[in-house]
């Protein structure tokens, strides 16, 4: 009867996991943003369900087993709020912090509690990749014109705004899928475990979801063209596959015969290897060349700020809010080169999660995660298949049925891509980073281990907490998603040119979005397009705490002329002008202020530097932007 009530638990469990890893097919609830927002909602409703199921369940564990791992999370954690409470910056925000924080810490627990039974681990080994081959095949429906994608430039992106996250999102269940049939012993040996009296059809099951989702990603994967997904693909497949017992036999066969070579022989073994990597390399840099030097440029902007604080961080928000000011700072000390200046850009993420944690929370957030990370991926203690037992007197100990090597790799492939991308920027990418460490810090040596009345004293107030945390947040988090229906609703406003309808729609979203850089920058655009230009610039300036961006200063700079303000408004274009060098607008409204102002030799100057000037995107705007500059030149004193 224990048995079987601890298998009903699972399967509730299980069921609320296929939920929330399901939000990365919501895409659109009227929310601004909804790609986004939408997911991020689902996931939020989702852990108030695993709350009251966590307050109901935990009191009565009969044990608690604490990993190392275990350990490594609660201090990055403690340090992640501890930065943030010490952070005195403008943009940082304690409580959405705090908030945060304790959703995906709630979820890791929920996760977590039940890592000690192998149906849950394949229960949930199946819904990762169930949920890949979903979106992959949802991403194959697009290519061929089945289904519409969610970005007007490219084919494929799955429920995502481009095939950059789309590619990585699905990249991510290779290694898994691979662990599964690379193993095929271990996959039996696990249906046993989990049903012994149809292991067959289990294990039958098992494999052909790997297979399908394997070749359903592998088909998809190529036309996306993420290189940075296919190089987390590849890097997680391969440590799957250089951990089977064959390519080991494999490899120490090649090493003995290589030995056994001349050392000339063996020096152009060696050169022919590197050769092919630098090709493979260059090719995959060329390919979109454009794209990767923008990356290193931010990168180099980037270790900038982290120069000013690398011990403890700007606090959160830090890239958004500094960035583009940064930038331009770059190009007006010299720093930056033609080609950097033809590629820079405004971008929303640092495309480098290592770099913007560094950047947010300091070295010792590095250090920490690098440290969880490394633990996680490099940790001997998993059991064998001998070890798989199954006890009958207290919780189903650990059966070992996931081959673990696939999880591994999987969460190495996660990492590779968020070294060159912003996957933990989006809700769904934060899901499977928690999911995966959580499944393998229970898998992890045991270093503690709580049984009795003792686990009641420990849960019992941790239950009520989580509950208590609930009740606090839910009308705050409803308050916000009603405000971000109201932006989206101002946004459509705003794109039909209603722009007072815009702006009294704004209005409404403003006291509680007061904090959103994004919102403040949309809002004050808004009132500059109804010539509200003072109460723009109020917004603006307000907006510039939380976001620095080049649509911002030439806001200012337009409200700045508006109001007669001259030197003001050549300041706030100039601005706008070294944030992204190639952009020809700044410059052009730099043109246009100086003829309001009289200053003909400053306004031919600056049209001078932009018939001189590179055209990155040749459009209708471009060209009246040159014909006007044309003018400008032909004008008497």
């Amino acid at each position: 009867m224990k048995g079987v009530q601890r298998h009903i638990i699972t399967l509730i469990n299980l069921s609320l996991i296929a939920a929330m890893l399901s939000t990365s097919f919501l895409a659109s609830r009227g929310f601004f943003n909804d790609l986004l927002t939408a997911k991020q909602y689902g996931i939020e409703l989702c852990a108030l369900f695993g709350t009251v199921l966590l307050a109901l369940t935990l009191p009565f564990k009969r044990q608690i087993k604490f990993a190392k791992a275990d350990g490594l999370v609660v201090l990055f954690v403690l340090w992640h709020l501890l930065s943030e409470f010490l952070s005195d910056a403008p943009y940082s925000s304690y409580s959405k912090t705090l908030f945060n924080t304790l959703l995906w810490s709630l979820i890791y627990v929920f996760v977590r509690q039940q890592t000690t039974g192998s149906l849950f681990h394949w229960g949930g080994v199946s819904l990762f990749l169930l949920i890949a081959l979903g979106q992959a095949g949802l991403g194959l429906m697009q290519l061929y014109g089945f289904s519409p994608s969610h970005h007007a430039l490219f084919d494929i992106t799955g429920t995502f705004h481009n095939p950059g996250p789309f590619s990585g999102f699905v990249a991510s269940a290779l290694p898994m899928a691979l662990g599964i049939i690379a193993f095929p012993t271990l996959v039996m040996d696990a249906s046993k475990t989990i049903n012994a009296n149809h292991p067959v059809l289990l294990s039958v099951f098992f494999r052909v979801l790997a297979w399908t989702t394997l070749l359903a990603v592998a088909f998809v994967l190529p036309p996306a063209q993420s290189r940075a997904a296919w190089i987390a693909g590849m890097v997680g497949c391969l440590f799957v596959l250089t951990s089977h017992p064959a390519f080991k036999s494999t490899w120490n066969n090649l090493k003995k015969r290589i030995r056994s070579f001349t050392r000339p022989i063996q020096a152009l073994s060696m050169l022919a290897t590197l050769l092919v990597v630098l090709t493979v390399g260059f090719g995959l840099y060329t390919m979109k060349k454009g794209s990767a030097d923008g990356r290193v440029l931010i990168w180099q902007v980037t270790s900038q700020l982290i120069k000013q604080k690398p011990i403890t961080g700007h606090g959160s928000g830090a890239f958004a809010a500094l960035y583009m000011n940064e930038q331009a700072n770059w190009f007006e000390a010299g720093k930056g080169t033609e080609t950097q200046s033809m590629v820079a850009g405004s971008p929303e993420a640092p495309f480098n999660e290592a770099l913007k944690l560094w950047l947010e929370k300091g070295l010792l957030a590095v250090v920490l995660a690098g440290a969880l990370l490394y633990f996680l991926l490099r940790d001997q203690s998993f059991p064998a298949a001998s070890s798989w037992q199954t006890d009958q007197d207290q919780e189903q100990s650990f059966a070992g049925p996931v081959p673990y090597i696939g999880v591994k790799g999987s969460l190495l492939a996660l990492l590779v891509f968020s070294f060159f991308s912003y996957p933990f920027a989006i809700s769904s990418f934060v899901l499977q980073l928690v999911f995966l460490t959580a499944l393998l810090a229970g898998a992890s040596k045991t270093i503690l281990t709580i049984k009795g009345r003792k686990t009641i004293l420990l849960t019992l107030p941790f239950a009520m907490t989580i509950l208590v945390v609930s009740i606090h947040y839910y009308p705050h988090r409803k308050e916000h998603y009603q405000a971000m229906s109201v932006w989206h609703e101002a946004e459509r406003w705003y794109n039909f040119r209603a722009y007072q309808a815009a702006v009294e729609t704004y209005e409404e979203a403003a006291p509680t979005l007061k904090s959103n850089g994004l919102f403040l920058q949309m809002y004050g655009k808004a009132l500059s397009m109804t010539e509200k230009h003072e109460e723009s610039n109020k917004v603006l300036i307000l907006a510039q705490k939380y976001l620095s961006s080049q649509i911002i200063q030439n806001t200012l700079g337009d409200n700045h002329k508006a109001m007669g303000n001259f030197e003001a408004a050549e300041k706030a274009y100039r601005k706008s002008s070294l944030m992204i060098p190639s952009s020809l607008l700044p410059k052009y409204l730099s043109a246009k202020l100086f003829i309001d102002s009289d200053q003909l030799n400053k306004a031919k100057q600056t049209a001078d530097d932009i018939l001189k000037s590179t055209i990155k995107v040749e459009s209708s705007a471009t060209r009246e932007i040159i014909r006007e500059m044309k003018n400008i030149l032909d004008t008497d004193e």
